[in-house]
């Protein structure tokens, strides 16, 4: 996966692309990184697997951007804790998770758009 830095008024973000399926391998290093897992909809399971910089500071976001072809499912998995996402075809789910100074936690449920 590359990742491409954005800048936003608030500082540099990441932008990281996921692939169709598998373990996603994301390293997280500015205060907020975009998922993009909509441009490549999932087609089998993806579990989400973060690598945070030694640096990140507690309130870090992340914005997840989740499209599945049917009901593929979004894991949570390393230094990450949410529940499940499951798929809904064609849909977008969107979430997103604020890093508590170890590990990332997901914040709510899903919302769906399109």
């Amino acid at each position: 996966m590359a990742d491409q830095i954005i800048k936003y008024p608030f500082g540099p973000a990441t932008e990281v692309a996921l692939t169709a399926d598998g373990a996603q391998a994301i390293t997280v290093k500015n205060d907020l990184t975009i998922v993009d897992g909509v441009t490549v909809p999932a087609t089998g399971n993806r579990t989400v697997n973060l690598t945070i910089d030694e640096n990140l500071k507690a309130g870090a976001r992340i914005v997840f951007l989740l499209k599945t072809a049917a009901t593929e499912t979004t894991i949570f998995g390393t230094n990450i804790t949410g529940a499940t996402i499951t798929g809904v075809a064609g849909k977008t789910k969107t979430v997103e998770a604020v890093f508590n100074g170890t590990g990332f936690d997901v914040i709510g449920t899903a919302g769906q758009i399109d």
